[in-house]
């Protein structure tokens, strides 16, 4: 699908933004898609599954993380649906009941999230799909 459509552009943005690099195997670009998937997905789901008790994206203890990991998708969604009520009775209130590395979850889940929407920026750009449309790049190649 290497049409320039606007169609065709925004049902990839939604594509890749639901999987990270799907919008990208569309247009041709397949290594290009599954490193940017795995390199995303890999850390959205270490930063979800960093803390053991999968709490990094959770919408009831961290509404304004949960709309930055958002960008993930798909992942964000079922992560939530899964993990969303906090483990704590508390709703970590208290400071000491914090599990020790939820920062770096939630740093993870995050730039995930806002790398994605990057992508899907740049998968709406037409220019990409004028460069798809005239053949992708062999890898290693310099342009």
């Amino acid at each position: 699908m290497t049409d320039n459509s606007l169609f065709d552009r925004i049902l990839a943005a939604v594509l890749t933004w639901l999987i990270p690099g799907a919008g990208y195997w569309i247009l041709g670009y397949r290594k290009k898609a599954l490193v940017l998937g795995i390199i995303l997905l890999g850390l959205f789901w270490v930063g979800e599954s960093i803390l053991g008790g999968s709490m990094a994206v959770t919408y009831e203890v961290h509404p304004v993380f949960f709309c930055l990991e958002a960008g993930n998708g798909l992942s964000t969604f079922i992560s939530n649906w899964a993990w969303g009520d906090p483990v704590h009775e508390d709703g970590l209130r208290s400071i000491q009941n914090m599990p020790v590395h939820l920062n770096l979850g939630i740093l993870c889940c995050v730039v995930s999230g806002m790398l994605n929407i990057l992508l899907v920026l740049n998968i709406l750009d037409s220019e990409t799909w004028q460069q798809a449309a005239n053949g992708p790049a062999k890898e290693g190649e310099a342009k």
